[in-house]
C-alpha cells in the first residue's frame, strides 16, 4: 500500500526530518540534498519559488521529490543556490515512480540543473538528461600536494610573491562573520562573464544565514596583510570527503596580483594535504581547468508533465543504493 503526502509549506517539512535524513544516510548525496539546508531554503525563499514536496512510501521504499513551484514550472528547492540536484530514494523504484506521477498532477513541466555525475543520471535516465558543463575536481587519488606543487610551478611562484607582497594565507572553521559579510556584500561589485547571482540582497543574506546557523560545514580562507586588509576570501564547504570551493572575490586594488586564482591554488595545495578531494563547482573556467585532475559531467532535465506521468513504465528511476 503506498502512502502519498504533499507538503506545501517549509514548517510542513519539519515532520519530514527524521524521514528525510533517514534517505540521505541511504544513498551518495551532495551536501545540496541535505535536510537542515533544503529546510531553510524552502523557508527563505518561498514567495519565490513555493514549495511542492512529495514524499511516497510503502513497505518496501521511500522516496521524497524536493520540489517547488515557481511562475512557470516546477524544480527542485534551492533557488540558483544549489549547485547539484536531486531526488531522494530508497528501496522499491515504484515508490519514486509514483511520486513522479503526484507531481505530474500540476500539469507544469520541470526544469533541473544540474545533476552531478553518471550515478545521478542512471536515476534519471528515463527522464533524458542532456549534457550541460563538468564541474572540475582536483583528486587525492591522482596526485600529492607536494606533486600538485611541482606539477604548477608558476602558480607557486605567484603564491610566494604574495607572501612576499605581506600577504598570508589565513584559515578560520569559526569566527569569519566579518569574513562572510564581505565576501558577498562585495560580490554585487563582480562584473565577470555571466550573470551575478549575488546583485540579489536576498541570495546574499541567504548565503550568510546558512554559513553563520551552522547548517552546513564551512570554512574561509582569506589573503591579509597583518594590518588586517582583505585581498581576497574563499569560502568552502566540506562535505564528506570534498572540500567544495563555493564562492570567491577580491579586493580590485590587488588585481594585478590575481589573489583569487593564487587562492585557489592554495587551497586546493592545503586541502590535498588534509587528505580532501577538492570540487571547484560549477562551470569550467580556464583558472579551475588548469589545476583539476578530472572532471565531473553535469546534466540538465526539461520534463513535461507528460513525461512525469509515465503510465504503466516499468521503473523511472534506480533506486539509490
Amino acid at each position: 500500500m503506498l502512502k502519498v503526502e504533499c507538503l506545501r509549506s517549509a514548517h510542513e517539512l519539519d515532520r519530514l526530518k527524521s524521514r528525510w535524513q533517514w534517505l540521505e544516510s541511504q544513498g551518495a548525496y551532495t551536501l545540496f540534498q541535505g535536510y537542515e539546508l533544503n529546510r531553510l531554503a524552502a523557508d527563505w525563499f518561498a514567495q519565490r519559488e513555493c514549495p511542492h514536496v512529495i514524499v511516497v512510501e510503502s513497505g518496501s521504499g521511500m522516496a521524497i521529490i524536493p520540489a517547488v513551484r515557481r511562475e512557470r514550472e516546477l524544480g527542485l528547492i534551492g533557488e540558483t543556490l544549489f549547485d547539484y540536484r536531486d531526488v531522494l530514494s530508497a528501496g522499491n523504484g515504484e515508490v519514486l515512480e509514483e511520486a513522479w506521477r503526484e507531481l505530474a498532477k500540476l500539469g507544469m513541466k520541470l526544469e533541473v540543473t544540474a545533476l552531478r555525475g553518471m550515478q545521478t543520471f542512471d536515476r534519471w535516465e528515463s527522464l533524458g538528461p542532456k549534457a550541460f558543463c563538468n564541474a572540475p575536481t582536483t583528486r587525492r587519488c591522482d596526485l600529492s600536494s607536494d606533486e600538485f606543487v611541482a606539477r604548477h610551478k608558476k602558480a607557486a611562484k605567484a603564491s610566494r610573491r604574495l607572501a612576499r607582497r605581506g600577504l598570508r594565507l589565513i584559515r578560520r572553521e569559526h569566527g569569519f562573520e566579518r569574513l562572510v559579510e564581505w565576501v558577498y556584500r562585495r560580490k554585487t561589485e563582480w562584473r565577470g562573464a555571466g550573470e551575478n547571482l549575488f546583485l540579489d540582497r536576498r541570495r546574499q543574506d541567504f548565503m550568510c544565514q546558512i554559513i553563520q546557523s551552522n547548517v552546513i560545514d564551512c570554512n574561509t580562507w582569506s589573503y591579509e596583510t597583518d594590518d588586517g586588509q582583505i585581498a581576497a576570501v574563499l569560502v568552502t564547504f566540506d562535505h564528506g570527503s570534498a572540500r567544495h570551493f563555493y564562492t570567491i572575490h577580491h579586493d580590485p586594488m590587488w588585481e594585478r596580483l590575481s589573489p583569487g586564482q593564487v587562492m585557489i591554488f592554495d587551497v586546493t595545495r592545503e586541502t590535498l594535504t588534509d587528505g580532501m578531494d577538492v570540487d571547484f563547482m560549477t562551470g569550467e573556467y580556464p583558472y579551475k581547468n588548469r589545476l583539476a585532475t578530472a572532471m565531473v559531467p553535469l546534466f540538465r532535465v526539461e520534463a513535461s508533465a507528460q513525461q512525469m506521468n509515465f503510465g504503466d513504465r516499468s521503473q523511472l528511476l534506480k533506486p539509490a543504493v
